[in-house]
């Protein structure tokens, strides 16, 4: 199989209309990163279209976990690892587990990667972060304990939807994302904070494209009247 044919299978196992979009997203994600013999962890990995991916940009150990506890979708691990196996990727692994139940390597993470999970991580903190310190501290306290699993200078990526959002703010849904609820998400600026208070610093911080626009779209207007979509990326210092 060529590396053709490995994106066009990733992408479909990663449930992308087109190689393009899956390529697009990706991309973004880890613009102008070096991926080349890193070391990689996803929290909440899914189908493992972001663990497929950067294994396949010479990433040296890729490590996606995902709970199947009660309450979760099951069987998403079986079909990531048999994934693995048809794309040939042996520098990949799946784990059943919570990133606080992981045990910390001897040869820690360069990257630590979360998309859309950091919201699920305390699920009623996030609700009242952005007003409420006891739950703010929680958060800070999630991404002190990240920092056990990073290498110095290393990278968290964070990924998700603000709160604030045009459909939300005159009480409809939107059209472009339905089903989002807007009140367990917060905005940038918050995380922010958690994070600087955690003792991280702002790599950058960057609104998501539309595909298939592209950058033209990666402003707050657009993302306001849309998805609120945002990638952070914080540097362990």
């Amino acid at each position: 199989m060529d590396n053709q044919e490995k994106l066009t299978l990733a992408a479909q196992i990663a449930g992308y209309a087109t190689v393009k979009r899956y390529l697009s997203r990706t991309g973004f994600i880890f613009e102008g990163l070096a991926l080349q013999g890193k070391r990689i962890l996803e929290v909440g990995c899914g189908s493992g279209a972001f663990c497929i991916w950067a294994a396949m940009q010479g990433a040296g150990h890729v490590l996606g976990i995902e709970p199947e506890a009660d309450g979760y979708i099951q069987g998403t691990l079986d079909n990531f690892r048999a994934s693995l196996q048809k794309l040939g990727l042996n520098n990949v692994e799946g784990k059943n587990c919570f990133f606080q139940d992981l045990q910390v390597p001897d040869k820690k993470f360069d990257i630590i990667l979360m998309n859309n999970v950091i919201n699920h991580l305390d699920e009623n903190a996030v609700e009242i972060l952005h007003k409420d310190k006891h739950a703010a501290g929680k958060y800070v306290a999630i991404a002190k304990e990240l920092k056990k699993y990073l290498n110095p200078g290393s990278l968290i990526i964070v990924a998700d939807c603000a709160r604030s959002n045009f459909w939300n703010a005159i009480g409809l849904k939107s059209p472009v994302s339905p089903t989002i609820e807007w009140h367990k998400h917060q905005n940038p600026r918050q995380w922010i904070e958690v994070f600087f208070q955690a003792g991280y610093g702002l790599y950058d911080f960057r609104w998501s494209p539309l595909y298939p626009i592209g950058k033209l779209a990666s402003n707050f207007f657009v993302q306001y009247m849309t998805m609120s979509h945002f990638v952070l990326r914080f540097q362990n210092q």
